[in-house]
């Protein structure tokens, strides 16, 4: 028994008596015996592209999950040059920075040790006219040259101390805290109003121009570790998938132990040519460097229908039929079809979603019918 519905709801139905049918039917999108036909004007409109089925090589494929991190050295953490209250710059994660583009003040005036740069000012000073006295009684041999290399070394240190934070106060008299590198803000640790002691961590900046892929891949495939040497992934924020070939990645290290969570670390580093937010979890896709021939299709060419898989294979009329296939593990762009397809036939491999909607819509509500 076949079934047989036109778009535009007229059929010709044979129950042992005849139905005649004077018009025409002038639809685009109709269905003969499950065959759905558009017209090719309508294919193009709807963006449906056919191709032939060939037999490709393709590698083996570790489907697992992963993490997006900054590569070592493209990042740095600011620390707060004196203690103090901190007033932020208006600056929040993920606000750009340039090298030496001020982060943070800190202002020590009304905490209880005092104002660290009034004093460091004073103990410089008191230095300097320490070691300038002593260096002119040493020509005299009233002091001893022991005396006067510690005299020099205090100098120096409190003029140390003091032109660094000089080099970085404002005009009120403030600490200012600066980026190390152009960037962006990754973490702040603070805010404004904390108060912070000399040395603690304020911000983290990163470059973010390199950065890590770090795959998680389970104990049972330590076996095949040797044989990875590329992969694919997917973020969570978009459906794009990213070949690290295409982003100039490559294996920088994989585990030789479990972490404990029973999975192996498998690291790749990479050029951040896309819109990558470190941090972020990904789907990832590893790719052996042994692989063989099959026949593979593109990910978009393969429709889901209540757990069921299958393609649309254009017939010798430029119908395309429904055909179900049993497929392979997917490198994120292209599936392996390990039944249901033969070298040589054509499938829909973009715009597969719209074949099946003309096939859908073009059967009205309650109105299916069995010859």
């Amino acid at each position: 028994m076949a079934v047989c519905t036109i778009l535009n709801g007229c059929g010709q139905h044979n129950h042992g008596h005849e139905h005649e049918h004077d018009h025409e039917h002038e639809s685009e999108e109709h269905v003969h015996d499950d065959a759905v036909k558009i017209s090719p004007e309508r294919q193009a409109a709807l963006g449906i592209i056919t191709d032939t089925v060939a037999r490709t090589e393709f590698s083996e494929v570790i489907r697992t999950s992963g993490q997006i991190a900054s590569s070592t050295g493209d990042e740095m953490t600011v620390v707060a040059k004196s203690e103090g209250i901190v007033n932020l710059a208006g600056l929040s994660e993920g606000s750009p920075v340039v090298k030496g583009g001020r982060i943070a003040s800190i202002s020590s005036r009304d905490i209880g040790s005092g104002d660290r740069l009034a004093k460091a000012r004073i103990t410089y000073e008191t230095a300097k006219k320490e070691y300038e006295r002593d260096l002119q009684l040493s020509k005299d041999n009233i002091v001893s040259e022991s005396h006067l290399d510690q005299s020099r070394l205090e100098y120096e240190y409190a003029k140390a101390e003091y032109e660094a934070l000089t080099a970085g106060s404002g005009a009120s008299g403030s600490i200012v805290v600066t980026s190390p590198l152009s960037g962006f803000i990754k973490s702040l640790n603070v805010r404004s109003g904390d108060f912070v002691e000399t040395g603690a961590p304020m911000a983290t900046v990163s470059q973010n121009r390199r950065l890590r892929l770090r795959a998680d891949l389970s104990e049972k495939y330590f076996g095949e570790l040797g044989q990875i040497r590329d992969a694919n992934f997917v973020t969570s924020y978009s459906d794009k998938v990213y070949s690290l070939k295409d982003l100039g990645g490559r294996l920088t290290s994989y585990g030789r132990a479990s972490d404990g969570d029973f999975f192996i670390p498998v690291t790749f580093e990479f050029d951040n040519k896309g819109d990558f937010v470190p941090g972020s979890y990904v789907e990832v896709f590893l790719l052996s460097s042994g692989s063989e021939p099959c026949i593979t299709v593109p990910v978009k060419a393969v429709v889901e229908d209540q757990g069921v898989n299958y393609v649309f294979v254009k017939d010798d009329d430029g119908d395309f039929l429904r055909r179900e296939v049993a497929l392979g593990t997917s490198d994120g762009v292209r599936i392996p079809v390990l039944k249901g397809l033969e070298e040589g036939e054509t499938i829909v491999v973009e715009g597969a979603v719209h074949v099946k909607l003309a096939g859908v819509a073009s059967v009205p509500a309650g109105h299916t019918h069995n010859h």
